[in-house]
């Protein structure tokens, strides 16, 4: 938990420490399902640089 309220820190971003006890362990978890699919991506993908979130509405 402390590397993201490190970096969070660091980065300057004037968040509660109860928020960053609330959100560290999401982003942590995140992390752990992410960071081993991440390994299976070939070298020479190319990264999207841009990504389109949407409105945030969900669709059914």
């Amino acid at each position: 938990m402390d590397k993201w309220k490190l970096i969070a820190a660091a980065s300057r971003f004037d968040i509660p420490e109860e928020e960053l006890n609330r959100i560290a362990p999401v982003l942590e978890a995140l992390e752990a399902a992410f960071r081993p699919l991440a390994k299976n991506i070939p070298v020479e993908t190319e990264p999207a640089f841009i990504f389109h979130a949407g409105n945030g509405e969900r669709q059914s």
